[in-house]
């Protein structure tokens, strides 16, 4: 009995440890105030009640933050288990499912081990097999080592295997648990693209599944451009007007009513039109976009055989159908092709067939024949489909063995056992039967292989006061989190009325004011801070085990924080301070009292003065050691040589020396007179430009090449249109020439026009030109006469005659004079227009 009493006491004290670990485990997961983290969340985003898609992904990524939030309502798809918000996790990039950061790694390091052990099996089973049909059947292609996401069965390659916690956004690694923000998030803005890719970035906290929507705001038009541009979301850009399009179709007659696409696409025209078929038997109504259609009857038109007539179905074609396609054919071989009257039987040739058979690799032996080939009656050494066995037969016959296949199904447990089975073992179809994580059922499904998918089965939980109700996933009874909506019956251990819901654990610590007067500063103002007449703190161990390692105590009032209306030492500022350090000081600002100078005030840190009040000098202040700071007229930049002192200042004596506006001469002024700014704006301006004009000239010329008239000044020369210099113009052959003004040479009148004494020049100087060349052509033939002449006497057949000297003296060249002298006075005239037009210009 006492071994017993022994035993159960060590019993229970395990059993009370445990349930003491679920319970700190729990206190972990402390409640939070999801409405306001979500509120925080989605204060620069208010999603638009007029959205489709865009209300569903806003919504979608809402769930994925509130399953974040409520304490184990998120569940790792490998250990079926709650995910607390301490614990590392790793998320999918496609589902955005959560996992714990161990069970993924455990996970993807047994799917590729599990690859890699079906890649050695597949690679120690051979090169591949012969099939039934005696086809060589390869080997099948090993997939590429990778792993998958267990809910999407996304592919991942093995370098992606996380190996590290990070946060949603992946700015930072292991990130700590706050209580003000949510779970496994860093805190800053997510940044993300997103998607569809619009430009803009997630303005989000860093947060768990999808991205939502883009809610930026732009100018856009609609699709057809036709309405003025309006203020839209980022995603719905693409919208609509009520206007219809009424562009003109490809059909050329009708136009589109489509309501606002865009430009060029236009859907086809729908309006109806009696059109006829290709072969114009018959017509229809049909739309303006399917104009070609076909009717079913056969053309039947005869060709130039009269025996055989056209079979094809509605098609365009003239009244002649030409020869017909029968009488060109070949023998039933197909090595010979005759022309034949197509009235009379194919012939065979007589030569071998050689088709091939239905085998695949061997050809027929017998003549050209009608019909089909034969058999292969080859014998040829044929393996079975699991390639175990060898055997001849005739190449047509399959052959297989009784052998049974021992290789294991898709499910690696159970073994093929089907005859002759060639690799091709059919899935199994016993059932699992394994015991599922719930611990209560068996898995049901198909044998498989890996771990069963968790229990579909479900469970009822009801809350502590039995007045809510929840069905869960089985196996998910103690860690399902129920929501009651009804307020917690435990009496309170504060002064304070329950306000919050049913819950299982213990109850929460107050968060409600204190509300009592706080007796330790004696300021009889009231208590504010967080209720602290129950709060939780680690008891000292007695040695029992079965004792509990905390209770509740009563914490002295903190010091008050109320606020109460101060002033500074320097009298600038009436601050709010706490009561607890509620005394007058130095505010650490600038005295800024005005200074007897007029122009600055006192530098000193706030400082104790006579009269707090007044602002102007008093006892303690810094006396004035700057100089003059009256701001000098607007270009001025010569300073004052008096010390600080009242406005204004004297007139600035400074002479400036600059050059003229046209750059040759050096103007000198004051500098007041120049920045004067007494007068209107025009008289400024002028009094300023004459100061830096020297009085002479213009160097300028105008667009016209003239130089400007106007005396020196800045920016472009003025009135360029009423230049009247000559300018010397010319004909075309340069014989006639005239003076005119520049403003009419600028409106045009550039050239003269030839008269009839230019016409006769130019057609003497043609002739002359004509007569010259005719004579050298003439002196040309006779040279090549003359060397002709040589060159035959010399090389060609000898005649008996007596050889003849023949003397060619020097020829001589007549000079023509004539086309000098035109040379001579062409260029005489053009020397002369250059001169005239530089003494001109000058």
């Amino acid at each position: 009995m006492e071994k017993f009493n022994k035993a159960q006491a060590k019993n229970l004290a395990a059993a009370q440890k445990l349930v003491d670990n679920y319970a700190s485990s729990s206190e972990d997961e402390g409640e939070l105030d999801e409405k306001h983290i979500l509120d925080l969340l989605y204060k620069h985003y208010k999603p638009s009640e007029t959205l489709g898609s865009s209300k569903d992904a806003a919504a979608r990524t809402s769930t994925f933050l509130e399953n974040t939030l409520h304490s184990g309502a998120a569940t790792c798809l490998i250990c079926i288990g709650s995910i607390r918000r301490v614990e590392a996790i790793w998320s999918c990039e496609s589902c955005y499912c959560f996992f714990h950061l161990n069970c993924i790694q455990r996970w993807a390091n047994d799917s590729m081990m599990q690859m890699k052990v079906k890649a050695a099996e597949q690679q120690n089973n051979g090169q591949g097999h012969y099939n039934h049909l005696g086809e060589f059947v390869p080997p099948k292609r090993q997939k590429s080592l990778h792993w998958c996401c267990p809910q999407c069965r996304r592919d991942y390659q093995p370098a992606e295997k996380p190996t590290q916690y990070n946060c949603f956004c992946g700015k930072e690694l292991n990130p700590p648990s706050q209580p003000f923000l949510v779970p496994h998030s860093c805190g800053e803005i997510c940044g993300k693209l997103l998607q569809p890719k619009c430009g803009h970035d997630c303005k989000l906290l860093c947060h768990p599944g999808p991205c939502p929507p883009c809610a930026q705001q732009a100018q856009v038009s609609c699709l057809c451009g036709k309405s003025s541009p309006r203020s839209m979301r980022c995603i719905d850009k693409q919208w609509r007007c009520q206007q219809a399009c009424k562009d003109l179709l490809a059909c050329g007659k009708h136009k589109c009513n489509q309501v606002c696409h865009r430009p060029g696409q236009c859907p086809p025209c729908t309006s109806k039109s009696l059109q006829p078929c290709e072969c114009r038997r018959e017509s229809k109504m049909v739309n303006c976009s399917d104009r070609k259609w076909k009717c079913q009857n056969v053309c039947g038109a005869p060709f130039a055989c009269g025996l055989h007539i056209c079979e094809k179905v509605c098609h365009a074609s003239s009244n002649d159908h030409g020869e017909c396609p029968l009488q060109v054919r070949s023998c039933p071989c197909g090595k010979n092709t005759q022309i034949r009257p197509c009235n009379e039987a194919e012939e065979t040739c007589g030569d071998t067939c050689q088709k091939l058979l239905s085998c695949g690799q061997h050809t027929c032996t017998q003549r050209c024949h009608r019909g089909a080939c034969i058999s292969c009656p080859v014998r040829t050494k044929k393996k079975c489909r699991c390639g175990l066995h060898e055997k001849e037969l005739p190449c047509s016959k399959e052959f297989t063995c009784e052998t049974k296949c021992k290789q294991l199904r898709d499910c690696g447990k159970h073994a093929c056992n089907r005859k002759c089975c060639g690799d091709q073992c059919p899935p199994c179809e016993k059932i699992c039967g394994k015991q599922l994580s719930c611990n209560k059922h068996k898995c049901q499904s198909v044998c498989h292989n890996g771990p069963c998918y968790p229990c579909k089965l479900e469970s009822q939980i009801n809350c502590r006061c039995g007045k809510t109700k929840r069905s869960v996933p089985c196996g998910r009874e103690k860690s399902a989190r129920i929501v009651c909506l009804e307020l917690c019956r435990i009496s309170a251990k504060c002064h304070h009325a329950i306000k919050h819901k049913c819950h299982k654990s213990e109850c929460p610590p107050c968060g409600q004011m204190c509300g009592l007067p706080n007796d330790n500063s004696k300021c009889g103002h009231i208590c504010k801070a967080r209720c602290h007449e129950a709060v939780r703190v680690n008891k000292p161990g007695d040695g029992r085990p079965q004792a509990k390692k905390y209770e509740y105590k009563a914490q002295p009032h903190p010091r008050c924080e109320e606020g109460v209306v101060v002033t500074c030492i320097g009298g600038h500022e009436v601050a709010t301070w706490p009561c607890w350090n509620s005394k007058p000081s130095s505010c650490q600002r600038q005295c800024a009292r005005q200074l007897k100078c007029g122009n600055h005030k006192c530098s000193l840190v706030c400082h104790s003065v006579p009269k707090p009040d007044d602002m102007q000098q008093q006892a303690g202040c810094a006396s004035c050691e700057e100089g003059c700071a009256v701001p000098r007229p607007a270009g001025c930049v010569h300073a004052c040589p008096k010390g600080c002192h009242p406005p204004p200042c004297m007139p600035c004596n400074f002479v400036i020396k600059s050059k003229c506006h046209c750059g040759l001469n050096q103007s000198v002024y004051k500098c007041s007179e120049y920045y004067d700014e007494t007068g209107t704006v025009q008289e400024i301006v002028e009094r300023r430009e004459k100061l830096r004009s020297c009085g002479n000239r213009c160097l300028k010329n105008y667009n016209c090449g003239h130089r400007c008239t106007a005396i020196c000044h800045s920016g472009k020369c003025p009135n360029p249109e009423l230049c009247r210099k000559k300018v010397r113009i010319y004909c075309a052959c340069k014989r006639l020439k005239q003076e005119i003004a520049c403003d009419k040479h600028r409106a045009g009148q550039t050239s003269l026009e030839c008269d009839s004494h230019c016409t006769a020049e130019q057609t003497r100087a043609q002739a002359a030109e004509q007569q010259h060349l005719e004579q050298k052509r003439r002196h040309e033939e006779e040279r090549n006469r003359l060397e002709l002449e040589k060159f035959e006497a010399k090389f060609g057949k000898r005649k008996h005659k007596e050889r003849k000297t023949v003397d060619v003296g020097p020829t001589k060249t007549k000079i023509d004079w004539q086309r000098y002298a035109i040379y001579a006075v062409s260029l005489l005239t053009v020397l002369g227009a250059i001169a005239v037009a530089f003494y001109a210009e000058s």
